[in-house]
C-alpha cells in the first residue's frame, strides 16, 4: 500500500512543478549585457527643439567691444563669452555685423578679427546655434553690443547716425539667422586671429649605412598599391532650407506679434509661432527672401534692422 501510495503521489508532485522553469546556466555560457546607450548632451540631441527648458541656462554675452566703445578704425577685436551651452558636435554661434549675413563661430576661446570696418557707429550681435544651425531660443541665447569705429562725432550729427544703426536694446527686435545670404563686395571682413601650425615636410638624403637602407644596392621598399577609385555616392536631392530668427522683447502669436515672409516675390503665410520654418522646395539656384516683423495690427515694427533683405544659393 505505501508504494502504491507513492506511486500516485509521484505525477501530483511533478504535475505542481512550473512548467518550463529554465535550466540554470554556468556564467561562461551567457550572452554579454548590451552596452547602454550613449547618453547625448543636450546641444547634439535633435530630439530637443530650441527653445527646450535644457537650454534655458544658456548665455552669451561680449566681453568685447564694450557697449557704446570707441576702438580703432578698421579693425576691431571681438571676445565672446558662453556658459551654460557647449559648443560641441556642430553646436556654434552666430555673429552678425551690423546687418551683414552671419558668421559661423565654433571656438569662442580665442578673439576675433573684424577689418574693413568703416568710421561710424556699428551694431554686434551673437546667436547661440544647434549643430543643425537651428537656433537656440532661449533668454540669454543672445546678446549685442553698440560701438563706434574711430571716435564718435559729436554732436547732433553722431546722434543721428546713431539711431539711424543702433536699436534700442529694449524694444522689439527681429534677428535674421538663416538661410545665410551672400556678402556684399563692401561688406566688413571676418578673420579669426589664429595662427595655423606650420607642418613642414623634410626630404631625407639616401644614407650608404646598410643598417638604415641606403642606397647601396639594397632594393628599396615597393610603393603602396593605389587607393581603390571612389564608389560614387547615391544622389540625394537636399532639403530646403528652413527660415530662422531670433526674437527679443516680443511674442508672436495669433493676437500677437508676427513675421512676414516674401520668398522670391510670393508672401508666404505669416509665422505666428517661434520656430524654424521650413520654405517650400525651390529650384537650384539665387533666391530672394525678406522678413519683417509686424505688431498686433499688421504694421510694421519701427526699426531698420526689423526688416531683412537677404540673396542666397540652393544647390
Amino acid at each position: 500500500m505505501k508504494s502504491l501510495a507513492v506511486a500516485l503521489l509521484l505525477p501530483c508532485v511533478a504535475a505542481a512543478a512550473p512548467r518550463g522553469a529554465a535550466k540554470a546556466r554556468p556564467a561562461s555560457a551567457r550572452k554579454p549585457a548590451a552596452p547602454p546607450p550613449k547618453k547625448l548632451a543636450p546641444e547634439e540631441n535633435p530630439k530637443l527643439g530650441g527653445a527646450a527648458k535644457a537650454f534655458s541656462k544658456a548665455r552669451i554675452r561680449f566681453e568685447a567691444p564694450a557697449e557704446r566703445a570707441e576702438v580703432p578704425p578698421d579693425e576691431v577685436t571681438v571676445r565672446l563669452a558662453i556658459s551654460g551651452y557647449a559648443l560641441l558636435s556642430g553646436a556654434h554661434a552666430h555673429l552678425i555685423v551690423d546687418n551683414q549675413p552671419a558668421l559661423q563661430v565654433d571656438d569662442v576661446s580665442r578673439p576675433l578679427t573684424i577689418k574693413n570696418v568703416p568710421p561710424g557707429p556699428h551694431l554686434l550681435r551673437a546667436v547661440l546655434c544647434r549643430p543643425w544651425h537651428e537656433v537656440v531660443k532661449a533668454p540669454h541665447a543672445f546678446a549685442l553690443v553698440r560701438f563706434w569705429s574711430g571716435p564718435r562725432t559729436p554732436g547732433r550729427a553722431g546722434a543721428v547716425a546713431e539711431s539711424q544703426v543702433w536699436p534700442d536694446p529694449k524694444r522689439p527686435l527681429l534677428t535674421y539667422v538663416l538661410p545665410l545670404g551672400e556678402p556684399r563686395a563692401d561688406d566688413a571682413r571676418f578673420l579669426l586671429e589664429d595662427i595655423a601650425p606650420t607642418t613642414v615636410s623634410v626630404a631625407t638624403a639616401p644614407s650608404n649605412d646598410p643598417n638604415l637602407g641606403g642606397s647601396n644596392g639594397i632594393a628599396p621598399a615597393p610603393p603602396p598599391p593605389p587607393p581603390p577609385p571612389p564608389v560614387a555616392a547615391p544622389v540625394r536631392r537636399p532639403h530646403p532650407p528652413a527660415l530662422d530668427f531670433y526674437l527679443s522683447h516680443a511674442k508672436l502669436g495669433r493676437r500677437s506679434y508676427k513675421v512676414r515672409v516674401v520668398l522670391d516675390r510670393a508672401e508666404l503665410q505669416l509665422i505666428k509661432s517661434w520656430e524654424p520654418k521650413r520654405l517650400p522646395r525651390l529650384r537650384p539656384g539665387r533666391h530672394h527672401i525678406s522678413i519683417d516683423l509686424l505688431d498686433r495690427r499688421a504694421l510694421k515694427v519701427p526699426g531698420g534692422l526689423n526688416r531683412t533683405d537677404r540673396a542666397f544659393h540652393t544647390p
